[in-house]
Parts: C-alpha cells; sequence; structure tokens
C-alpha cells in the first residue's frame, strides 16, 4: 500500500534556461513548484517523464543530463541520494532498463533546493524513452521529488512501487499537482550525421 508524506509549498521557480543550439532541455513542469512527496519505503519506488525525440525538428539522440528537482530540507534536512535510469517506452508505458546496464546509478546532490543535474551521456536507438529517479532509501531518510504547481496532468509522469507495473503518478488527494519536475538534456550528436556545428549560440527551449 503506498503511503505519502508531503509539504505543500508554493514558490517561484526557475524555467529552463537557454541551452547551447545542439542541445535541447525537454520538460513539462512550469519551474514552480507546489508539492513535494516521498514513499515510507524508498527501495524499489520510481519516478519518471516519458519523452519523444521524435517531436524536435533535429534528431537529437544523446541523452546528455538528467535534472531533478529536490530538495535537503525536508524530511530530515540532508541529502541521502538516490538512484537514476533511463527506460525504454513502446506501447505507451515504460518498459525495460536501457542505462546503466549494470544497474540504476546511485547519486547524491549537493548545495540547496533545486534542479540538480546528473550526467548520462547515453545514445538513444530509439525516440522514445522515460527518465526516472528511484527514492532508494525509507523516509524519512530520504530525498523528495516534487510536482509543479499546474493542476493540470499532463499525462507524461509515471510511478513504480516496487513490484507493480508502471502507473500514471498519481500524487495525492486532493492535491491536482502530478507533474513531476524532472528534465533531460538532449544532444544532437553530429558523427551520426556527419557535419560538425559552425556555433555554439544560445536558445530557449520548453517541451510541452
Amino acid at each position: 500500500m503506498k503511503r505519502f508524506v508531503l509539504i505543500m509549498a508554493f514558490a517561484a521557480g526557475t524555467v529552463a534556461a537557454g541551452a547551447f543550439a545542439d542541445q535541447v532541455e525537454l520538460q513539462y513542469d512550469n519551474g514552480v513548484r507546489a508539492m513535494n512527496l516521498a514513499w515510507y519505503t524508498g527501495a524499489g519506488h520510481w519516478v519518471g517523464n516519458d519523452f519523444d525525440l521524435s517531436t524536435l525538428k533535429t534528431r537529437h539522440n544523446v541523452v546528455r543530463q538528467i535534472k531533478f528537482f529536490t530538495s535537503p530540507y525536508w524530511p530530515d534536512n540532508n541529502y541521502n541520494g538516490f538512484r537514476l535510469a533511463l527506460f525504454s517506452f513502446a506501447g505507451g508505458v515504460p518498459g525495460s532498463r536501457l542505462w546503466p546496464a549494470a544497474g540504476p546509478r546511485f547519486v547524491k546532490p549537493t548545495g540547496g533546493e533545486g534542479f540538480k543535474e546528473f550526467w548520462v551521456d547515453y545514445f538513444l536507438k530509439t525516440p522514445k524513452f522515460v527518465a526516472a529517479v528511484e527514492q532508494y532509501y525509507d523516509y524519512p531518510n530520504c530525498d523528495p521529488y516534487f510536482c509543479d504547481s499546474n493542476p493540470t496532468f499532463l499525462g507524461r509522469s509515471w510511478q513504480k512501487e516496487g513490484s507493480a507495473s508502471w502507473k500514471k503518478l498519481t500524487g495525492i488527494e486532493p492535491y491536482p499537482y502530478r507533474n513531476l519536475m524532472l528534465r533531460v538534456i538532449v544532444f544532437l550528436d553530429y558523427s551520426e550525421i556527419g557535419v560538425m556545428p559552425s556555433s555554439l549560440g544560445r536558445v530557449k527551449a520548453l517541451y510541452y
């Protein structure tokens, strides 16, 4: 049985910063945090967003980084760490793990609350995938995930509890906030198309 603990926390957030012309930051959140949540049991409990690179005009085929909004201030005033992975996305649901091959990657943020960036550098053979975070540690010695302040669910956020199947992120009633604050930075692999970039101009990229 899933159980959540939470703190409501509306605050102004930082919308996606500019990216280099050969990389794009994909996101569904509006940059404003509304709710942070955690499971009482962390191991095997995942949250993630699905992405589709075929919506981009140019085939960006390398996942450079995962950006995950989290905080050390609740529930234990400390960063404990969590695990990252990429999963396939076929038939409209998350599937097998793509990266890392040997098992999810453990990371531990530093600093204050906000988007934390973690290196991936994984070449995708399919445009659809899921980037996800496993809570890993039990409450209260864990790092929370955040949902943004958009009350309309965009349908791209997922959760997995232990051996259960993936399902759409539920959040917690009666609050409507279900859009996970997790982003990815994807990169155009020029070796695949046989050209080199002429410049690294700045662009802004939002993904809706």
